[in-house]
C-alpha cells in the first residue's frame, strides 16, 4: 500500500501501510513522515526493515535507533550513516 500524505494521510494510515513491510522509503518531507518514531515503525512492520532516506529526513538519533532495532539504513548523500552503524555494532 502506498500512503500519500498529500491526500490527507493520517498517522494511522502510515501504520497500516507499514504492517508486514520490508522497506520504508522516505522521499518527501511531509509531516506524516517527519514525525515517525523508529520504535513505532518497527512495531508496525513487525520486524526490522530497510529504511531508505532519500531526502535527509532522518536525524542522527533516529538513524542510530533504527540500527539499534536491527534495521538497515541508507541515506542518500549522507556518508556518515556508516559511522553511526559501526558505532552501534561496536557497542553491542
Amino acid at each position: 500500500m502506498l500512503v500519500s500524505p498529500c491526500s490527507g494521510a493520517r498517522r494511522e494510515d502510515v501504520g497500516e501501510a507499514l504492517q508486514g513491510a520490508d522497506c520504508l522509503i522516505l522521499a518527501v518531507r511531509h509531516k506524516a513522515y517527519l514525525d515517525l518514531v523508529p520504535d513505532e515503525v518497527v512495531g508496525w512492520s513487525g520486524r526490522p526493515m530497510a529504511v531508505i532516506d532519500c531526502f535527509g529526513i532522518l536525524i542522527d538519533a533516529q538513524i542510530r535507533r533504527y540500527f539499534e532495532l536491527g534495521c538497515e539504513v541508507k541515506g542518500l548523500g549522507r556518508g556518515h550513516v556508516k559511522r553511526i552503524k559501526d558505532e552501534v555494532k561496536n557497542a553491542r
